[in-house]
């Protein structure tokens, strides 16, 4: 083993050694490649832009279809809400239609129910009459029979007492 007061001036000297052959190891770039360099990085930078430019036209030109394409739809959403309003409209018409046809169709029913007890009303009155009638017309009967018994009998006391004269 060994200790951290043993190990820690060597690693001191170890890093100081590697920082100095890191300096001696970095040369400067000769003019001509620094030239080329920024020429390339210009050239590369320059279609980067390019790139970015045609892919943010790209994408201006999607999002412009795209923001057409939802206008064509909010507008076809639109004229099928008006329709649908339409047939709402109409629907409820009809509804309300319907309702003041199902009153008048209750009123009638009850108007009919109460033509059926007057019509059952009139043909018991009607019985009753006819029955009455009946009896008055054998009332009749009975009194011109008993009226021409009548007849009969004065018509033969009259005879009677014409002969009776007669022969005085």
């Amino acid at each position: 083993g060994g200790s951290l007061a043993t190990i820690s001036p060597v690693m001191r000297a170890f890093r100081a050694r590697q920082r100095e052959q890191a300096r001696e190891d970095t040369l400067p770039v000769p003019p001509e490649l620094a030239q080329l360099l920024t020429g390339q990085l210009a050239l590369l930078w320059q279609t980067a832009v390019q790139q970015a430019e045609a892919g943010a036209l790209a994408a201006r030109e999607q999002a412009d279809a795209d923001i057409e394409q939802a206008d064509l739809e909010r507008d076809a959403a639109l004229a099928k809400v008006a329709e649908l309003e339409s047939e709402l409209a109409v629907l409820r018409e009809v509804q309300a239609e319907r309702d003041r046809l199902l009153q008048q169709e209750l009123g009638l029913r009850e108007n009919m129910i109460m033509l059926r007890e007057e019509v059952v009303r009139q043909q018991t009155r009607n019985e009753h009459l006819s029955a009455q009638l009946q009896d008055s017309r054998e009332e009749v009967k009975t009194l011109r029979a008993g009226e021409k018994a009548l007849q009969q009998e004065l018509l033969l006391l009259a005879r009677g007492e014409a002969k009776k004269e007669s022969k005085t």
